[in-house]
C-alpha cells in the first residue's frame, strides 16, 4: 500500500491584523521556517475508589478540560519584517489575535486550514556566531480551535 503522506513546505502561518472576535483579514508570517503544534490535549480526573480494586488495582479516569495547547514557531528574526513588528507589538501589549496555519494541498487538491484564537507568550531571539539572526515563537492557543479540509 503506498502511502498518502503530504510534505509540510509551503505550509503558511498567517495573523489576522484585526482583534480577535472581529471579521480577521490575515497576513502571512514572514521567514517561518518550523511550525509545531497545536498540542492540543485532554486533561484527566483520577476518580480511582475504594471499589476500583474489583476492576483489577488500576486507577481509574475521566476526561475533564481540554487544553488547546501552543504553537511553537522557529524563524529568521528580520528586524524590519513588519509582520514580526507586529507579533512583538503582540506580545508587549497582550493582545489577542486570530491566526490559521495553512497546509499545502494533497495531490487530491484538498489542504488543511487550522483556525485559533491565541496570544503571543514568547519571542525569545538567537544571534550566533556561524548563522542568521532568528526567533522562538511561542503562541498560547485560547479557546477552541478549528480545523477543516477541502
Amino acid at each position: 500500500m503506498s502511502s498518502n503522506a503530504i510534505p509540510a513546505y509551503g505550509t503558511l502561518l498567517k495573523r489576522s491584523g484585526a482583534t480577535a472576535g472581529t471579521t480577521p483579514s490575515y497576513s502571512t508570517l514572514g521567514e517561518v521556517k518550523n511550525i509545531s503544534g497545536p498540542s492540543t490535549e485532554v486533561s484527566t480526573i483520577d476518580v480511582t475508589t475504594h471499589s476500583s480494586a474489583a476492576s483489577g488495582n488500576y486507577r481509574e479516569f475521566i476526561p475533564s478540560l481540554i487544553n488547546p495547547g501552543t504553537i511553537d514557531v522557529d524563524m529568521n528574526w528580520v528586524p524590519s519584517d513588519s509582520s514580526h513588528a507586529s507579533l512583538w507589538t503582540d506580545l508587549q501589549n497582550r493582545t489577542k489575535r486570530d491566526y490559521q496555519i495553512l497546509t499545502p494541498p494533497a495531490s487530491s487538491g484538498a489542504s488543511a486550514n487550522i483556525t485559533f484564537q491565541a496570544y503571543v507568550t514568547g519571542m525569545p531571539k538567537e544571534f550566533p556566531t556561524d548563522d542568521v539572526m532568528s526567533s522562538k515563537l511561542s503562541l498560547q492557543i485560547t479557546g477552541a480551535l478549528s480545523i477543516t479540509v477541502g
